[in-house]
This record gives structure tokens, C-alpha cells and sequence, in this order.
């Protein structure tokens, strides 16, 4: 236990930051050079998570790492402050279509149908995706615990994170469509912007133009750490 105690200090890189100030300044007995231990101590702190971030990035294969969960789009299964860690969005898990035409400027409504139904709260929501003869049971993509992914939405700028409905390869790439699990407040396709051929606007409230290009996603969902994020929340009031 002793050569433990003894040795345990030096896999703390702070104990390096004392060694320096120590040398630099002397003992913190004045308040002038407690102040500048203590800036010290703040920027070394910040250096340092921010080489952990990007060793992480680069280890897990991904730009973003960890990514806080802000909204309830994904209760009942993730909440909000809830920590996601992301690897690199490959080997994902949903069902998968090939089409022999391009969809990536293609709004939802010109490659698949879909099904409505009243769900528990009395809203409509979508209960199943039609596309080349294959249909998708929205139910079923929690079920068959499909790939927690991220991406960067053109419509609002923040980074989602949703549920693989379905991932499609056509002629102009591979694409993925999106939903949170919430059925309550995300009850369409993220996808599903109904755009309007005359004008280009969308109809409803979507999260992203067209579908998600497969290179485009930042990650997929490794682990869950639950609410390790909420001091986010309540100091950047998010």
C-alpha cells in the first residue's frame, strides 16, 4: 500500500503543474502567487480536457465523442443530461433497402408511403414506412434496437440524435431516415418535410431536407451515462 501511495501521484498531471509552479514561483504563501497557481491550475484544466476530448475522438473514430442529450425527442429511452459516448457511424443496425434510382434530393413523399394511426395520446403519428414494396413497422425500430445515431440538422443547425427508421443505398449513395423515440413530441419521420414543388418550402415541421447521407453522420450510440450532463443544462440554460 505504501508503494502505491508512494508512486500514485505521478499518473496525476497536476502534480507536474506543482512541480513547475514551484520552480517558477515558489510556495503559494502570498495571495499574489496563490492567483497565479490558481490561473494556472484553470488553463491546465482546460488544456487537458480538451486533449482528452480529441484522444477520445480519435480512439472512438469520431468528431464528437460524447454528446448531451437536450431534449426528451428520445424518452423514454434517453433524458435529457443524459451523456451519449459515440463511436464511428459504421456496422449500423436497421433494415436496409436498395433502390435502383438517386433519392438525395428527394423529399420523402417521392420514394415512400406511409401509415397514420391515433397512438396512445390520441395524436396522429406515423405507424409504418412503405418503400419498394418493403414496409417498416415504426413500432419495431425500438424493438429490434436499431443504431442511436447523430447527425447535423439543415434546418435547425443543432446536432440530432435519433433512431435509424431505415437505411437506404440508391444509386447516389447510401441514405438513412431518422425519428425520435418520443411519440408524444416527435411523432414523424425527421425526414418528412412534405416540400411544397412550387415553392420549396417545407410543410411540416422537419428536422432535416432530404435524407441523411450515411457520410454525414457524426456517430453512432456506444453507451449511455444517465444525467451526468444536466449541469449543462442549467449553466449554458438549454
Amino acid at each position: 500500500m505504501n508503494y502505491i501511495k508512494k508512486y500514485s501521484k505521478w499518473i496525476d498531471p497536476f502534480t507536474y503543474v506543482d512541480i513547475l509552479l514551484l520552480k517558477l514561483f515558489g510556495k503559494p504563501n502570498k495571495l499574489k502567487v496563490k492567483i497565479i497557481y490558481w490561473i494556472f491550475y484553470i488553463l491546465f484544466s482546460i488544456l487537458f480536457a480538451f486533449l482528452i476530448y480529441k484522444l477520445a475522438g480519435l480512439i472512438l473514430g469520431t468528431t464528437l465523442p460524447f454528446a448531451t442529450v437536450l431534449s426528451g425527442s428520445m424518452e423514454p429511452n434517453f433524458y435529457r443530461g443524459d451523456i451519449i459516448v459515440l463511436n464511428s457511424a459504421k456496422n449500423l443496425k436497421a433494415e436496409t433497402i436498395t433502390l435502383n434510382y438517386p433519392i438525395g434530393n428527394k423529399d420523402l413523399q417521392e420514394f415512400a408511403t406511409q401509415k397514420f394511426h391515433t397512438n396512445e395520446f390520441g395524436l396522429t403519428e406515423i405507424k409504418s414506412l412503405t418503400i419498394e414494396n418493403k414496409t417498416i413497422e415504426i413500432k419495431d425500430i425500438v424493438k429490434n434496437k436499431n443504431s442511436v445515431v447523430v447527425y447535423n440538422s439543415n434546418t435547425t443547425g443543432k446536432d440530432i440524435i435519433h433512431r435509424l427508421v431505415v437505411i437506404i443505398k440508391a444509386t447516389d449513395g447510401t441514405f438513412v431516415l431518422t425519428k425520435g423515440d418520443n411519440n408524444k413530441t416527435n411523432r414523424i419521420i425527421d425526414q418528412d418535410c412534405r416540400i411544397d414543388q412550387t415553392t420549396g418550402l417545407a410543410q411540416n415541421y422537419c428536422l432535416n431536407l432530404y435524407p441523411v447521407k450515411k457520410e454525414n453522420l457524426i456517430g453512432k450510440k456506444k453507451l449511455r451515462i444517465p444525467y451526468l450532463g444536466y449541469l449543462k443544462l442549467i449553466f449554458f440554460r438549454v
